[in-house]
């Protein structure tokens, strides 16, 4: 099963995008963890892509396709903003005093914490970002 959307990097298209995440919920036969990390994961990366993949007042296209294949879904997040690979950002300090923690990285870092897989791809020739992320059924659910 495939569904999928495409919307300009503002807010109303993070709006559509969320209702588009609404509709998934319903079509797709999702876990509760697969539901949360749906949302969250599509939520925070474009909010990410609208703040920092795209400079200035300038947007571009988020494309966002989700797939559900024998129990495993599959969200891919796709941009022409400036390359990001998250599996390159620093994981956040966890450990520091909440008032002295810097702002920023905790959604990045709860999507790649709850993801099963998480693959970055840039393609140079085309300027498209694809962003992976796969959560698997748990265990005895599938």
């Amino acid at each position: 099963m495939h569904q999928s959307i495409e919307v300009v990097a503002n807010d109303a298209g993070l709006m559509e995008l969320m209702r588009f995440v609404d509709d998934v919920e319903r079509y797709f036969s999702l876990e509760h963890e697969q539901e949360y990390l749906l949302r969250l994961s599509i939520e925070e990366i474009a909010t990410n892509i609208m703040k920092y993949s795209y400079s200035g007042p300038a947007s571009g296209p988020i494309r966002v396709e989700c797939d559900a294949t024998n129990g495993v879904l599959q969200v891919r997040i796709c941009d022409c903003g400036a390359p990001f690979d998250p599996n390159d950002a620093p994981r956040p300090d966890l450990t520091a005093d909440l008032a002295h923690r810097p702002v920023g990285g905790l959604g990045l870092f709860l999507v790649r914490e709850l993801s099963d897989e998480l693959r970055y791809h840039h393609d140079p020739a085309t300027r498209w970002n694809e962003l992976t992320i796969v959560k698997r059924p748990e265990a005895g659910d599938a």
